[in-house]
């Protein structure tokens, strides 16, 4: 619910930041309400939030009770008790790669998606 709540106010500020004649623009042309929102505001307010939805969504996916309460915790114990008998540094090392290969295509997207958006607006 909480994210769901972020959602709708990342969408919902995506909206407002869409000048309101350009709604008057699309009635203008013969569009209805309707119409006007789906082909010219929202269009235009996604591609304002995009970065926003994804930072959001690596968040949850970092935050998401079965990452963080099951998977992260096993994961450095398992490398916790593997250190513990081999007296190496290498079980952690490789945990903490393993967690950092599980995010990295989320957070280079997101980086990719947010230079789109700032070169878009040059």
């Amino acid at each position: 619910l909480n994210t769901g709540a972020y959602y709708g106010e990342i969408f919902r500020a995506g909206i407002d930041s869409v000048p309101s004649g350009q709604i008057e623009a699309g009635r203008s042309t013969g569009l209805s309400r309707l119409q006007a929102m789906t082909y010219i505001v929202l269009p235009q307010a996604v591609r304002n939030v995009l970065p926003d939805l994804l930072s959001n969504t690596l968040e949850v996916v970092k935050l998401t009770s079965l990452g963080s309460v099951v998977a992260v915790p096993e994961l450095l114990f398992q490398a916790r008790q593997a250190q513990s008998v081999t007296y190496s540094p290498t079980p952690i090392v490789l945990a903490a790669i393993v967690y950092f290969l599980l995010l990295w295509p989320l957070v280079r997207l997101l980086s990719r998606l947010e230079n789109r958006a700032l070169a878009g607006r040059r």
